[in-house]
């Protein structure tokens, strides 16, 4: 458990006063810093509470008193120290007070320089005053800045005011500014002073004798006359006389920085100074008046002041400052990011003819050279575009006649052919340059939309700047070629700004195919033709190394791609299918290649690419050729677990496409590779064994990641997904066995009563709905994860629901029963409805119409509460996956329907054998299509570190009857807990998410009593494994609800879980920067007899854009000690 800094202040007291006793003043300095550093971030934690005094052992308010007491050795050091030593003070002080910059006043009332805080200010001011009166000018400038720092307590003491005051007319101009400093402070928390302080600037910004300096720091204070409305609209008036009886345009600019200051605070301000400055922007004016005008407005309308610009000719006179060729590129960008505000604004209230003159307003502002040299510019307009399409969207408006989109893709595709240009130079080529490339492709993602002539325009562009890219690396020079510069761009620099351009290129394409929904089969069949003409194009170049061929090539691989050209019909979707395996053997040579050339780390690199796009039989090959290559033992568990893994993904693969797999078997023969995957899989049960195989295979990879001696930290979530795709194929191919005697049954007309096959589906449906909650776990416990995993998760989970709803189908027929079979405490009906209400969660936002049939199946009262209840971050994408699991929804749909028809219409004798023969046959095609899906694996799934998580530390809040090491309580009575939740590999570049709040829930019953012998503590140190805990499900949904509801609601019991049997608790955290809260809880225990027990806990987050999260525990669960009350 990391201390706080409350639980440091004693330490860092001690070697402050031993480092300032020190003959060398380096030292002191140093020693003064450090700690000023130490107090900022003391300052950023939250107020230490009674659960932070008793985990560290810290009497109460302890800390206030080191505080208070390094605040005055500080200000000691301020009082005989040296100058470098009073510098370090008045920087210490200015650190701290500028974290209460932008703080409302009730936060500043609690932050660490007020007056609540700092309790021996007075002796502080007193000693800090004696400095200044015997000091000289720069002394005294330095007391006067300390003076500032400290307004909270400062401006109350009248002895200091007058100093100020008297400060202000000092024939010294240091000391001059220094008091406008402390003096615009002051101002900002004591209306009284601030009137006098208003009087007085008047005066002095008219003196003409006044140093400019001077000045500039005496209009900056107007700036900070805002404690109140009144005050602020003196400083106002005052301040715009003075501007506007300027006669020098120099001095117009600081005032237009204060008044923008002082307009922001009020709505009337910020009309009346636009009215003023708006005539500014005039060519009349100079371009340095002008840009700022511009800033000025722009941080009005960062402030939300836009409404006071929203007039047309307003909007009109930014366009135009587009095309003012003497205003530098960085006004220009501030008049159209003005202009973009203007107009979002503008658009909430635009009727149709109005939105379509704002859109040829934005057609006439692209035409400013500005877009045609930079990235920033361009975006914008694209940004801009965007709320335009939004809105038509909202209020049903066509905006389909316009021609801007295919306008924007021009603009951003010619600026990357300029750049493709630039590129091909070795000499003018940079990492900068690359970056804007890149930022032009992320511009492009979201211009593309849902358009599909824009795509095929936008791939046509992208092949065009690949040609422009290579045919500049080569010159026609009589009969030879000479490469360009060759031995320079093959230098490390070109190689490498070459890769960048290049992968650049490739994640675009990797984003836009995975972002194509289309339905029109041949729309998709112009797509791959497009994206084949880019391959090739890459292919064709020499300068192209295999590794990046091979990467080009696999995106003939995308299951966008695979799955429309797979289920297309006729000649051409198997001429489709040849050609994707032709290229498949192109990979499979380059990967050869790369291999020979023992390039291990781009080969790894391809294999994983490979993978995640389920090119499977190229990802087995480099997995099984890079394993025996391995250094380390690490490394080759790795390597094997992953070519295990990739063996059962391309066995099935190979199965459901013999049209084509045929060359790739016949390639591995001839060239002796991947023996198991060439083996001929034709044969009446050759499904069955090929599910065998890949769950012998998973196992087997599964079983070489628990090989790997590292922490478990690392491959956590590599072992949670196989754990689960193991439990998935088991649990289908216990469906299939099911399915065979089935069909014997049918075969020989056995009466279904009988039939314990049949009997068994309820049993798997429930087992497969289990897993889809596993996976909803998963997805939610890795805060980090990247959102194209999150994706392949949850049409995982929506994939285990969905057979669960079809082995459930027999379950919804009401004439018959199926209790035996079911878990304890569970009924049919509601295993119907939690069937139901499981699917509806997930596809209440993909396809309402299936939701609606959905819900008929239940009773209105056992219908889905809460089925809006959902993570932000588990929503599905609409894909090809998701649309062939839907068709097998509809599939089981009318299933149900028919066999509810006939069972009230049928004997009982006639309808077994027709629930039998639908069952089988519902149940055949549902596997047969799931086996298609290709699912993919995840990105995240490569992502080899420590995982996100939390250790939960806790004590006994009786420390008379427990120690540091045991948590007891007497039998009667409650569990008092002092709790710390620790977040861990939190504070990593790589974790994109900001907690804002924590919890953390504590459950026992008498079920976990556990022995413990004498010595051992009371914690489980084992490594915890969160797929092997049955009840981890449970307790993530319980906490979800309270997360989400605050209301703390029970989730529904499932028929295994029952929450009465136990005690529980939510204890909310709030977390500091160091990711650490603190809290106290209370488990009723009083019940349970005398022993010890584990507490299984589960924390959750909420980040800064709402969605929930869990956190895996890092820590063993906790053991409290029931003992006979004395």
């Amino acid at each position: 458990m990391e201390k706080v800094s409350a639980a440091c202040a004693m330490d860092w007291s001690i070697k402050l006063e031993k480092a300032l006793r020190s003959k060398n003043p380096v030292r002191a300095v140093e020693a003064i810093l450090e700690t000023g550093e130490k107090l900022q971030q003391w300052s950023k934690e939250p107020e230490p509470g009674t659960a932070v005094y008793s985990l560290f052992g810290l009497v109460p308010e302890e800390d206030k008193l080191f505080y208070n007491t390094i605040l005055l050795r500080v200000v000691d050091a301020f009082c005989y120290g040296d100058k470098l030593v009073k510098v370090a003070v008045v920087r210490v002080f200015m650190s701290l007070f500028k974290l209460s910059r932008g703080k409302s006043k009730s936060e500043c009332g609690t932050w660490f320089l007020s007056k609540a805080k700092v309790h021996n200010h007075l002796e502080m001011l007193k000693r800090v005053k004696s400095v200044y009166d015997k000091g000289d000018t720069e002394t005294k400038a330095l007391a006067l800045i300390l003076f500032g720092c400290w307004r909270d307590f400062a401006s109350e003491f009248a002895p200091v005011r007058f100093l100020i005051f008297t400060s202000l007319v000092s024939s010294h101009d240091l000391e001059v500014r220094s008091s406008l400093f402390a003096a615009g402070c002051f101002c900002e928390v004591a209306d009284d002073f601030a009137l006098v302080v208003l009087g007085m600037l008047k005066d002095m910004v008219k003196f003409p004798e006044l140093m400019p300096k001077t000045r500039l720091a005496a209009v900056r204070v107007f700036a900070k006359m805002g404690s109140s409305h009144a005050i602020a609209n003196r400083a106002f008036k005052i301040c715009m006389t003075l501007m506007l009886e300027s006669s020098k345009e120099d001095n117009l600019v600081p005032f237009l920085v204060s008044l923008t200051k002082l307009a922001s605070r009020s709505t009337h301000l910020a009309s009346e100074l636009a009215e003023v400055i708006m005539p500014f922007l005039c060519e009349d004016k100079s371009s340095h008046v002008r840009a700022a005008v511009l800033r000025c407005l722009h941080f009005l309308i960062k402030r939300g002041m836009c409404f006071s610009l929203v007039h047309v000719s307003e909007t009109a006179t930014f366009s135009s400052l587009l095309k003012q060729a003497d205003l530098s590129a960085d006004m220009q960008l501030k008049a159209l990011q003005i202009f973009q505000k203007i107009l979002v604004y503008k658009l909430c209230l635009a009727d149709p003819s109005e939105l379509h003159q704002l859109i040829a307003l934005v057609e006439n502002a692209s035409q400013s050279q500005i877009f045609s040299s930079s990235c920033l510019a361009i975006s914008i307009l694209v940004g801009i575009w965007k709320e335009i399409v939004r809105t038509a969207e909202i209020r049903s408006i066509d905006v389909s006649s316009t021609s801007l989109p295919l306008q924007l893709v021009v603009l951003v595709m010619d600026r990357l052919t300029s750049l493709a240009q630039l590129c091909s130079d070795p000499c003018q080529v940079d990492f900068a340059l690359v970056g804007e490339v890149q930022d032009l492709f992320n511009v492009l993602h979201l211009l593309v939309g849902k358009q599909s002539e824009v795509r095929l325009l936008v791939l046509d562009k992208v092949r065009l700047f690949l040609v422009n890219l290579t045919d500049g690396l080569r010159k026609p020079d009589g009969a030879h070629e000479l490469l360009l510069g060759v031995i320079n761009y093959k230098s490390k620099r070109g190689v490498v700004v070459r890769s960048e351009l290049l992968a650049s290129i490739h994640k675009f394409l990797i984003v836009f195919l995975e972002n194509v929904e289309c339905d029109n089969k041949s729309v998709l069949s112009q797509v791959y033709e497009k994206v084949k003409r880019v391959t090739e194009c890459v292919r064709s170049c020499t300068f192209f190394d295999c590794h990046t061929q091979m990467i080009f090539t696999l995106l003939l691989h995308s299951p966008v791609l695979w799955g429309s050209n797979n289920d297309a019909d006729g000649d051409s979707g198997v001429s489709l299918v040849d050609d994707m395996f032709n290229y498949g053997i192109v990979s499979l040579e380059c990967s050869t290649q790369i291999i020979a050339e023992r390039n291990y780390w781009p080969a790894y690199r391809a294999g994983v690419y490979a993978a995640r796009l389920g090119a499977w039989v190229t990802s087995a090959l480099i997995f099984d050729k890079l394993k025996t290559n391995a250094e380390s033992d690490i490394n080759s568990f790795w390597l094997k677990s992953l070519t295990y893994l990739s063996h059962a993904e391309g066995k099935l693969q190979l199965l459901l496409m013999p049209s084509g797999s045929f060359k790739l078997v016949n390639w591995l023969k001839s060239n002796s590779c991947l023996p198991e995957l060439s083996k001929d899989a034709s044969g009446e049960f050759a499904h069955c064994i090929a599910l065998h195989e890949a769950y012998m295979n998973l196992q087997s990879s599964l079983g070489m990641l628990g090989n790997i001696k590292a922490s478990s930290e690392v491959f956590s979530f590599q072992t949670w997904f196989l754990v689960l795709k193991t439990r998935v194929m088991e649990t289908v191919i216990d469906l299939v066995e099911y399915l065979g005697l089935l069909n014997q049954d049918v075969c020989n007309k056995k009466q279904v009563t009988g039939c314990n096959s049949l009997k068994q589906l309820p049993r798997i449906s429930i087992q497969l709905q289990k897993l889809a909650k596993e996976f909803d776990m998963l997805e939610t416990c890795f805060v980090d994860i990247d959102s194209s995993s999150s994706s392949i998760i949850s049409t995982l989970s929506l994939s285990c629901s969905v057979l669960a709803f079809a082995a459930g189908v027999v379950i919804f027929i009401p004439r018959f029963s199926f209790h035996e079979t079911l878990p304890p405490f569970t009924s049919q009906i509601g295993v119907c409805s939690r069937l139901v209400q499981d699917l509806v969660q997930r596809l209440w936002k993909v396809d309402p119409k299936i939701c609606e049939l959905l819900s008929m199946l239940v009773k209105e009262n056992e219908s889905q509460s809460c089925s809006h209840v959902q993570p932000r971050n588990q929503v599905l994408k609409v894909c090809n996956k998701v649309k062939m699991l839907l068709s097998v929804c509809r599939d089981v749909l009318a299933c149900i329907h028919g066999l509810q028809n006939w069972s009230n219409s049928m004997q009982e004798e006639d309808i077994m054998s027709e629930i039998s023969k639908s069952c089988r046959n519902l149940l055949s095609q549902a596997v047969m299509k799931w086996m298609q899906i290709p699912f993919g694996i995840p990105k995240y799934f490569f992502n080899i570190r420590p995982c996100v998580g939390a250790e939960l530390f806790a004590l006994s809040s009786d420390r008379s009857k427990s120690t540091t090491e045991t948590i007891s309580v007497e039998q009667g009575f409650q569990l008092s807990l002092d709790l710390c939740l620790q977040l861990k590999n939190i504070q990593q570049p790589r974790v994109p998410v900001r907690l804002t709040k924590l919890y953390c829930l504590l459950y026992s019953k008498l079920a976990y009593h556990t022995p413990i012998q004498h010595g051992e503590t009371t914690r489980n140190q084992k490594s915890y494994s969160p797929w092997r805990d049955e009840d981890l499900v449970e307790m993530s949904g319980k906490l979800f609800h309270h997360a989400v509801t605050k209301s703390g609601k029970k989730p529904e019991v499932s028929g295994r879980f029952d929450w009465s049997i136990g005690v529980s608790a939510v204890v909310q955290f709030q977390p500091n920067e160091r990711g650490q809260g603190f809290s106290s809880c209370l488990l009723d225990v009083s019940r349970f007899p005398i022993g010890s027990y584990q507490i299984k806990w589960l924390s959750g987050c909420i980040d800064q854009h709402g969605s929930y999260w869990n956190l895996l525990p890092l820590s063993g669960k906790l053991v409290f000690t029931v003992k006979k009350a004395s």
